[in-house]
């Protein structure tokens, strides 16, 4: 899976199932492990990938990590399983499983409506008839909401995320563009919305939240809620574009995802990220 076209690198967790592992030698995993190998290897050739890293997880147990290419071709550093990617949408999972651990906890209801949990929120409702907006479909990606917030922090070179505050003030310029729970619409917003419902219900900030309620239970001593700037072109991998005609790949500003952090924002290693991905895994 291609995280995005901003960091076009491959950062891949493989579970083994106890009944995948059933069907297979119990004694070793070697071939198995070598068919990922070569095919891997394949593919950061044939997409042109500056860099590949994964590792294969049996039960609670990391048996085979590796990376390939380079984490920043400039200077030709070679990438670890130990490298830092951008893993963008990926942290959608962090909030959905704070929202999910506030819910276990008794703190909220899934079908309790936006606009009472966040006194600020003033995104006009175009369509009353459909019903709230709900807890239930900013989860679902079902609100109807837009799919972003009212600021261009896509576009390059500068990828200007808004802060949490310019996210709440561009509200007013913003209008649902379907009854709630009726269609898919895929939102960014909406996922940045449940990251400051995290932060009000919990009474901590939604990052601290992050940190205390997941990853560091789960040994995640590797995964943060940003991407951090003094580790670019050391332990964190340098982004690059879509390949251009030519087959290269311009390298591109590292960027902070600010207010939008909740649905883009985080980074971590193969070998950081797996107790999560088991996590999610077992939610699913």
């Amino acid at each position: 899976m291609k995280l995005s076209l901003i960091y076009p690198f491959l950062l891949i967790v493989i579970p083994f199932s106890q009944t995948l592992l059933n069907a297979q030698d119990k004694q070793s995993y070697d071939e198995a492990i070598q068919v990922i190998d070569i095919w891997l290897e394949a593919q950061k050739s044939y997409d042109r990938l500056p860099s590949i890293s994964v590792a294969v997880v049996k039960d609670q147990d990391l048996i085979w990590s590796k990376s390939y290419g380079h984490a920043d071709l400039k200077s030709q550093m070679t990438s670890r399983p130990a490298t830092k990617y951008s893993i963008c949408s990926i942290s959608k999972l962090f909030t959905a499983v704070s929202i999910m651990k506030l819910y276990d906890a008794g703190k909220l209801r899934l079908d309790d409506e936006i606009s009472d949990i966040l006194p600020w929120y003033d995104l006009k409702q175009k369509f009353a008839e459909g019903g709230p907006i709900t807890i239930r479909s900013l989860l679902t990606h079902s609100s109807g909401l837009p799919r972003e917030s009212a600021h261009a922090y896509w576009t390059g070179p500068d990828f200007a995320f808004p802060t949490s505050e310019e996210v709440k003030s561009g509200l007013l310029n913003q209008e649902t563009l379907y009854p709630a729970s009726t269609y898919f619409q895929y939102s960014n917003l909406g996922m940045t919305l449940l990251g400051e419902v995290v932060a009000e219900i919990s009474g901590l900030p939604y990052d601290d939240y992050v940190r205390s309620n997941i990853l560091l239970p789960l040994g995640m001593n590797h995964t943060e809620t940003y991407l951090p700037a003094e580790e670019l072109g050391q332990t964190l991998a340098t982004g690059y574009s879509a390949e251009k005609r030519d087959g290269q790949r311009d390298p591109l500003e590292l960027f902070d995802a600010r207010g939008i952090a909740a649905a883009a924002g985080f980074s971590s290693t193969v070998e950081g990220s797996w107790p999560f991905c088991l996590l999610a895994v077992s939610l699913t």
